[in-house]
């Protein structure tokens, strides 16, 4: 694995880079499939390469609920380092088809006797993801239904518009309603009732396994009353 190829969250060695991916393998599969992470041999640390991929996961009880979306140039560890424990499994959904490399814990637990640079890659990516995870966070508890669409629908256009032909306008998003309703936060009525808003408007096209964006800067203005929060980045794209 070239280490080009990688976008690195903060400035690392080369020499640690390389005994990082050492012990890297890369994997691939197809949208649609879904998976659990809850036994040792999923431990690791993943960064994705192409595609897109919605992870969910138990807040504080098993049935409160949040799914966050990666895509390419994410990194997401899921590995029990430094004593740390995991109360509850993951779940998974390739939205797209998926490539991403993992490093398994038995190579990070070497890393960690070896260099100290792994606590620092670690330290930027949970950063970003602590940053990112709270605005969900706060999307889901105080936002407003069609804000939580367009929130959600604008942040799969960030993970899927650089996958699809450089299109920036009209773009073909690959997610079922019922993938939104997760990513959202919502049951699939209210997610249905928004969705035909958003297309009455002529913002969204939707059809069977997908959603066209017509209007982007349509979407956009539907989180502006957001931009307190870090969501108004979306604005920007």
């Amino acid at each position: 694995m070239q280490q080009d190829v990688i976008e690195w969250p903060c400035e690392l060695s080369k020499l640690f880079k390389e005994s990082l991916l050492d012990g890297a393998t890369k994997k691939s599969h197809s949208s649609g499939n879904k998976f659990n992470i809850h036994h040792q041999q999923q431990y690791g640390l993943y960064y994705v390469l192409n595609g897109s991929v919605m992870m969910t996961a138990p807040m504080l009880h098993e049935d409160n609920l949040i799914s966050k979306l990666y895509g390419k140039g994410d990194w997401f560890c899921y590995a029990p380092l430094m004593n740390f424990k995991f109360s509850f499994g993951m779940q998974g959904q390739f939205l797209q088809k998926v490539e991403y490399i993992k490093i398994p814990l038995s190579h990070l637990n070497y890393l960690l006797s070896q260099s100290d640079e792994l606590f620092k890659l670690l330290f930027f990516i949970k950063s970003e993801r602590a940053d990112t995870l709270l605005e969900k966070c706060l999307v889901n508890a105080y936002a407003s239904l069609p804000e939580k669409v367009a929130y959600s629908l604008l942040d799969l256009y960030r993970v899927q518009a650089g996958t699809l032909a450089g299109q920036r306008h009209e773009v073909d998003l690959q997610v079922t309603q019922q993938q939104i309703g997760q990513l959202a936060a919502m049951n699939r009525a209210r997610v249905n009732t928004t969705i035909q808003s958003f297309s009455d408007k002529g913002i969204i096209e939707p059809y069977r396994g997908g959603i066209k964006i017509l209007d982007i800067d349509g979407l956009r203005r539907e989180i502006e009353p957001l931009q307190l929060l870090n969501a108004s980045k979306l604005l920007d794209l």
